[in-house]
């Protein structure tokens, strides 16, 4: 007995302390992506706990696993001393709650916390106090609710189909074990659903892009110092270009689309300007100065990663295939895979290393957290979109809280259709039994492996029911799909879209990687996409500010005339000062009447 209560007690320690790290993970991630000038509380407070509870409930899963692994004897191929059907079920019991708490928490971010904190900034105005914004919040925030009721109604009037002509004596029991917890698991799998969708569109493209990106490493630094002031002196060149078609009467007389070009320009100019600055930042960081250190790891990740990746892809794509192989459930039991035929990579690593506790734990725990980086990487890399639209940029210190918001809502989606995809596809026996070994050999009614050791071996959907004991886990979904299998034959097409979209980023990140090179920028590179998200969150005016032109700017913004240098003498980012202009540019630079009379904004 005591064995059990040490084993039990090892296991809710180590979730503790890694609730606790992931704690501190949520609240540096939150706080590295979010804009460091636009800070909501409300929206920081709810990211946070959002991201916790969402990766504590998958980090519940290894602990899961650890639980039943050690209810049999590998030795016998019996249950263990203290393991009784009562000590069984208690431990069951409590992890069950916890998993059906973790999902309803889930369900309250995803349907009412997160709606409500994201239009709680939206509504933020000036002269309006907080009860006017909560309560402006709260009217949208109603049909989030009324979704999450709906779909809670329907999950308890939720039927169950007839699966009597199957002869599993697992699946009839997971059958009668169908309890009022149902709607819940409803509701868990529309989420579960939706998540699969985001591991589709986000985490695919990022599982290829990542491992090519660590092991490119970061673009040459002079490399995009160059590229920058190359864009610069272009860009001065071509507003020169148009300030010199009007020598004599000034701008005053040149055309609406010459003057519109010169806006765009000016614009331009001032995020290429912006851009050299953090150029010459990264240039002067210590982490560029380790780069030397930090380069040979970087690599040994990036080969880790696409190891990882390689695994992941094999694995899912041999269990996709080798569920339609299974003629036992098929499409009625939501292509739960009972009897599996094709070897399995990673489910065979895992059964083999189960028996070294905690290397299979700090395995499956390196999984998910490698999947949540996948997915992040995914949504810097494609942005937060709805269809073709792209709504936010996710990016480091810039990201707005309504982007940030939204960035949690599709990390903890993908987070729990993960659940789905590391039970049934990645390593399905091995999440289901854990490292369980029964013995398979009977005398006189009784199983005696003692003088037949190779007849202990390893639990399966098919092993008696009173010996292997199913994870918690791989009992709520299992049940979720059999008490919906229209979710578990869109879990499994679900599966074949994330190899599809797998395989298309990777040819994709290909073709790009040898056309552009495949190192990750330092900096953003998008000039258009950076002009609309800084005019957008006002910065453009701060940085214009900045620079040695700025107060004529902000006059040229009045409509005042004053002299001053013309566009043409930008700086071009070669120092970190301002720098004067060059003998090119003096011999192109206009009157001062010319450069007062440009009329230009850096605002639409």
């Amino acid at each position: 007995m005591l064995d059990g209560v040490l084993h039990i007690a090892t296991a809710w320690g180590a979730f503790g302390i890694m609730v606790t790290i992931l704690l501190g993970f949520s609240i540096f991630f939150t706080l590295y992506y979010s804009d460091t000038t636009e800070r909501e509380p409300f929206a920081l407070i709810v990211t946070i706990l959002a991201l916790t509870v969402c990766l504590s409930t998958v980090a519940l899963f290894p602990v899961d696993i650890f639980l039943v692994s050690r209810i049999m004897d590998p030795a016998t191929g019996l249950r263990s001393a203290w393991a009784t059907d009562e000590a069984i079920a208690h431990m069951q019991n409590t992890v069950r709650v916890f998993y059906y708490g973790a999902y309803g928490l889930i369900a309250s971010f995803c349907f009412i916390w997160i709606p409500l904190s994201y239009f709680y900034y939206e509504e933020l105005a000036e002269g309006q106090s907080m009860r006017q914004r909560l309560v402006a919040s709260l009217k949208y925030t109603v049909f989030f609710i009324l979704v999450a009721c709906t779909l809670l109604i329907t999950g308890l009037f939720m039927k169950p189909n007839d699966h009597d002509n199957k002869d599993l004596e697992w699946l009839r029991k997971m059958l009668t074990d169908l309890d009022g917890a149902g709607a819940l698991s409803f509701v868990a799998g529309v989420l579960s659903l939706l998540g699969m969708g985001v591991l589709v569109f986000y985490t695919a493209p990022g599982l290829s892009l990542l491992p090519l990106h660590l092991i490119a490493g970061l673009k040459s630094i002079p490399a995009t110092m160059n590229e920058t002031n190359a864009q610069l002196a272009a860009n001065r060149e071509r507003q020169n270009a148009i300030i010199n078609r009007y020598p004599q009467g000034g701008l005053t007389r040149a055309s609406e689309r010459d003057l519109h070009a010169l806006r765009e320009l000016s614009r331009e100019a001032l995020v290429l300007e912006n851009r050299s600055r953090m150029v010459q930042n990264v240039r002067d960081s210590w982490f560029n100065r380790c780069r030397c250190i930090i380069r040979p790891f970087e690599i040994l990740l990036g080969m880790a990663a696409l190891t990882l990746t390689v695994l992941l892809i094999t694995s899912i794509g041999i269990t996709t295939i080798d569920n339609l192989t299974d003629d036992v459930c098929g499409a009625p039991c939501g292509y739960i895979l009972t009897h599996p035929n094709i070897p399995n990579p990673l489910n065979l690593l895992f059964l083999n290393l189960s028996p070294f506790f905690p290397v299979d734990y700090i395995l499956m725990v390196l999984i998910i957290l490698y999947m949540f980086w996948s997915t992040t990487k995914g949504i810097i890399s494609i942005g937060i979109r709805f269809l073709w639209v792209n709504l936010f940029r996710f990016r480091k210190a810039a990201t707005q809280p309504q982007g940030l918001l939204a960035a949690t809502m599709l990390l903890m989606l993908t987070l729990t259709g993960l659940s789905y995809s590391l039970t049934m596809s990645v390593a399905p026996d091995y999440s289901m039994f854990g490292g369980q070994k029964y013995c398979n050999h009977t005398v006189v009614l009784e199983r005696d492996c003692r003088d037949y050791p190779a007849l202990i071996i390893p639990c399966h959907v098919g092993a008696p029911t009173e010996l292997c004991t199913p994870t918690v886990t791989s009992s709520i979904i299992t049940k979720m799909i059999l008490g919906t299998p229209v979710l578990g034959i869109a879990f499994y097409y679900m599966q074949w879209l994330f190899l599809l979209a797998f395989l298309v980023a990777l040819g994709f990140n290909l073709v790009q990687g040898c056309r552009k090179g495949f190192g990750v920028e330092p900096i953003y590179n998008d000039t258009e996409e950076d002009v609309d998200d800084m005019e957008s969150r006002g910065l453009l005016d701060a940085i214009g500010a900045m620079s040695a032109d700025g107060r004529r700017r902000q006059a040229e913004r009045t409509g005042l005339l004053i002299p001053g240098p013309s566009y043409g003498s930008l700086r071009t980012g070669n120092n970190g000062s301002d720098g004067g202009p060059t003998s090119s540019q003096q011999q192109h630079r206009p009157s001062s009447a010319h450069s007062g009379g440009l009329g230009l904004s850096s605002s639409r």
